[in-house]
């Protein structure tokens, strides 16, 4: 039996959902938080008697009393903290923004500090964002500890929620482990800047035209490998507030449509994309987080497309596209 004990934040996103279904296949108890308690996504990658293991809790990320009892009553010793606002919102309303992600991630660690004996890490959510525009560096691959030159109000909250992390080991000795995901994409990928790269095979399969948001070059990555990386990284829980580049498969997006068109020749023309270039690194360098938790090697994207698909056509089969 196993004695750790995972509180998950924004466990109702889609790497929330991945994260969940990977850690009850691990045998481990999970504590789901999110503002929306209804399991949507999880409950398409999780069996029903296997989600009856995961306590599921409606509630605020910056409700810190809820967080203290959540943390205490289930002798929580690992957090995963995935709770906050993406690109479009943070932009929509910058106040609301930096409410969740920024002050949402100092409730975190406030929490956490109340039970620092008993909570060996937290692994967070930063993003490849807070590295800005490639053209910005003149040293390629981008390595972890790069100036962060971001260039989006969203990137610049994740800068904060970094250094805010680094205060805390600092001055309070807690563990933590930032990630920066990249473009990331697979099933219950629906919502965000860059969630064409998944919606987009969703579209090919019901023969639907669709224009994926973004173009240029993008660093590709299965939503299932960066939800291990999350686990991996609490689990190895090292000294200090690290935070690591995540790199997966660099391809353009005309690459990704004809990857789309290859599996599905009837999408052929129907996928297409806007000339606006992501505003984030894609060659980085991911050593660190090699070093920390590796070597693996994250799936291609022909390949993750390929599970994606799979995924689509049989909730196509059981009529659970929504």
């Amino acid at each position: 039996m196993n004695t750790e004990h995972f509180l998950v934040t924004g466990a109702q996103g889609c790497i929330g959902a991945w994260v969940i279904k990977n850690l009850v296949e691990m045998g481990y108890p999970v504590t789901a938080l999110d503002i929306d308690d209804r399991p949507i996504r999880v409950s398409l990658l999780v069996p029903p008697d296997k989600l009856k293991k995961v306590e599921f809790v409606r509630g605020d990320i910056n409700d810190l009393n809820l967080l203290k009892e959540r943390i205490g009553k289930k002798s929580v010793t690992h957090v995963i903290h995935l709770a906050g606002l993406m690109t479009p919102d943070c932009k929509a309303n910058p106040p609301l923004g930096a409410t969740v992600n920024v002050v949402g991630t100092l409730t975190i660690f406030e929490a956490v500090k109340a039970f620092r004996k008993q909570v060996r890490c937290i692994s967070y959510a930063s993003s490849g964002a807070v590295l800005g525009p490639e053209e910005r560096y003149t040293c390629i691959p981008i390595m972890d500890k790069a100036p962060r030159l971001t260039a989006t109000l969203y990137g610049v909250f994740k800068k904060a929620m970094e250094d805010c992390a680094r205060i805390y080991w600092e001055d309070e000795g807690i563990r933590s482990v930032g990630l920066r995901p990249p473009v990331v994409y697979g099933p219950g990928r629906d919502k965000g800047l860059t969630a064409g790269a998944t919606m987009a095979i969703q579209a090919a399969l019901l023969n639907q035209e669709y224009e994926i948001g973004f173009g240029g070059e993008g660093n590709m990555e299965f939503a299932d490998d960066v939800a291990k990386g999350f686990i991996a990284c609490a689990l190895k829980a090292p000294e200090g507030a690290p935070s690591y580049n995540m790199l997966g498969d660099i391809l353009d997006v005309e690459e990704m449509i004809r990857v789309i068109e290859e599996m599905i020749p009837s999408s052929k023309g129907k996928i297409t994309c806007v000339k606006q270039v992501n505003k984030m690194a894609n060659h980085v360098s991911d050593s660190g987080l090699q070093a920390l938790i590796g070597p693996f090697r994250p799936v291609t994207y022909r390949e993750g497309a390929r599970l994606t698909a799979d995924f689509f056509r049989r909730l196509l089969k059981e009529d659970k596209v929504r």
